[in-house]
């Protein structure tokens, strides 16, 4: 059939491979008890997840014996909740539990349905029949994790470079008019929010452009997509508004906010950083999300930050931090000095500039401050917030060479900030007043040629 049927494109042999692979797995039972220690040894950690103990000494090919566990079918709502259990907060934590196995282990049970999951009655959430597990290379987890960014970002460009990367589209692919295509289908489905997208949309929304350009579904991805629209379904059976992928952007913001690899510090500044500007408010949407995964390290964060923005590769992200500090303290000067003219004059009874004039900061000035601020409060709010621990970074970042080089860039900047204001409200200004209030018979103003330029416009 893939040979013949050109509408054919994906990878039939490879996914029959991949299935028939696990299902041989599946029937050797020692292979499943080792699948389910190694997913305790990676997942069993998590405070909310358990798994079941192999006695070894009665399991072989043939037979498995593992911990018997009383508990709950997460589709069975009314026990669980006579149990005191909430069901949805379960389904969260095997939402998390997923997203780890995807993205950060890439070691990740394949056929997560209702009876493999339980409730237990101290309300942790137990995983059951570990035969049907695979792997997702390192590539491809990162892969996945810049996909879903460019997704929430409305980024297309860089989500059709993400299909390349993901082995859906060959690296020869003309991207042009897929692009289009990818904004108009998701535009479409996402609404108002990204948040409102859920698995199985994204997956039928994919289905009629793969049809129209040279897509092909990988062996590995089709394992993933049945992992979680199960796991998505089990989701909205208890509770209908559930959506996957609102519950899955806070880890991927902690990973973004901490994973050292150099694909998602690209994908961080890529993020952050837009045609020489800084987006404070992605940083305040990160940071938002964030605070609400488990295991959240936030003075982690703040020291991997620090190190990465002074290292080598750390360049780009200096001279653009650069430039947003001699901005926001210029604003933040420019604002102060209004304020004190401002209140001064007023106290003098003299009339106050007109408010074009005295209007220090600009609408994007403004709208910046206020992510600052918010950034600030959500810093605060994050769960053993303690300011204390900036106090250590302030003489290591103090000594590095590149912290004398920014102090420089800066204070160079503001300085020519300062100057050229000097230079226009002063001097030129003085010069403009020069021409439209001296009168033209003052005999005792001395004129200068018009060939001749003034002082202000030599200063100039």
């Amino acid at each position: 059939m893939q040979k013949n049927i050109k509408q054919i494109r994906s990878d039939l042999i490879g996914i029959t491979d991949e299935f028939a692979g696990r299902i041989f797995e599946e029937m050797n039972y020692s292979q499943e008890g080792r699948n389910a220690e190694r997913f305790s040894e990676l997942y069993g950690g998590m405070e909310e997840i358990y798994v079941p103990k192999i006695y070894w000494d009665y399991t072989g090919k043939r037979v498995i014996t593992m911990e018997w566990l009383d508990g709950i079918k997460l589709t069975n709502l009314k026990e669980i909740a006579a149990l005191g259990i909430d069901a949805t907060h379960l389904v969260e934590v095997g939402v998390e539990c997923s997203l780890r196995q995807l993205l950060e282990y890439g070691f990740f049970h394949a056929d997560p349905h209702p009876g493999n999951l339980l409730a237990l009655p101290d309300g942790r959430l137990a995983y059951l029949d570990f035969g049907m597990m695979s792997t997702i290379q390192p590539y491809q987890r990162y892969g996945l994790i810049e996909a879903v960014v460019h997704l929430v970002n409305r980024d297309f460009e860089s989500l059709a470079t993400d299909y390349v990367k993901l082995d859906f589209l060959t690296p020869d692919t003309d991207l042009s008019p897929i692009i289009p295509a990818l904004s108009k289908v998701f535009n479409n489905a996402l609404g108002a929010s990204v948040a409102e997208l859920n698995f199985k949309s994204i997956t039928d929304q994919m289905s009629g452009i793969m049809y129209e350009f040279p897509f092909q579904v990988p062996a590995y991805y089709a394992l993933i997509i049945r992992s979680m629209v199960t796991l998505e379904g089990i989701a909205i059976g208890v509770n209908p508004e559930f959506k996957v992928l609102s519950k899955a952007y806070p880890y991927i913001a902690k990973r973004l906010l901490t994973d050292k690899s150099p694909e998602l510090r690209s994908s961080l500044k890529d993020l952050l950083f837009k045609e020489g500007s800084f987006r404070w408010n992605r940083l305040e949407n990160l940071l938002q999300n964030a605070k609400d995964s488990q295991d959240y390290d936030l003075e982690n964060a703040v020291n991997q930050a620090v190190d990465y923005v002074f290292s080598e590769q750390g360049d780009y992200i200096r001279e653009q931090l650069a430039e947003e500090i001699i901005q926001s303290v210029d604003t933040l000067g420019r604002n102060t000095f209004h304020n004190l003219t401002s209140f001064v004059q007023k106290r003098l009874g003299q009339e106050q500039q007109s408010k074009q004039r005295s209007d220090a900061m600009t609408t994007e000035d403004r709208a910046n401050m206020e992510h600052i601020q918010n950034i600030w409060r959500i810093l605060q709010d994050t769960p053993n917030f303690d300011p204390s621990f900036l106090l250590p970074l302030i003489p290591r970042v103090l000594v590095k060479r590149e912290t004398q080089e920014l102090g420089q860039k800066i204070a160079e900047g503001l300085l020519q900030r300062v100057a050229a204001r000097f230079i226009r409200n002063i001097l030129l200004a003085d010069q403009e007043r020069a021409k439209t209030q001296i009168p033209a018979n003052r005999p005792d103003v001395i004129r200068y040629p018009a060939n001749l330029p003034t002082p202000s416009a030599a200063l100039r």
